[in-house]
């Protein structure tokens, strides 16, 4: 995945086209691309995706699981009460 020099994210076709990927995981994909940096790396909190995206917690970390099942996203604890660090993998 590549990213612009205006920071914006590109979002990968080979996840927005797959069918096993449901559209509010394609959502979240999106959403989360927004945040990445260079190397695909995002730091932000469930409970600020939840509220920028308008769904509720439980939702974000169901969507986030399948996300990491599907080896679409790794995230990676920074200890307790942080915000994980997501990579985006595709």
């Amino acid at each position: 995945m590549n990213r612009t020099k205006n920071g914006y994210g590109i979002v990968s076709n080979t996840v927005m086209r797959d069918p096993e990927v449901s559209l509010g995981e394609k959502s979240l994909y999106a959403y989360l691309s927004t945040y990445a940096d260079t190397d695909n790396k995002l730091f932000v909190s469930v409970s600020k995706m939840a509220d920028e995206c308008g769904i509720g917690q439980s939702t974000v970390k169901r969507y986030l699981s399948s996300l990491e099942e599907k080896k679409i996203i790794s995230r990676i604890s920074r200890g307790h009460k942080i915000s994980k660090i997501t990579i985006l993998l595709k």
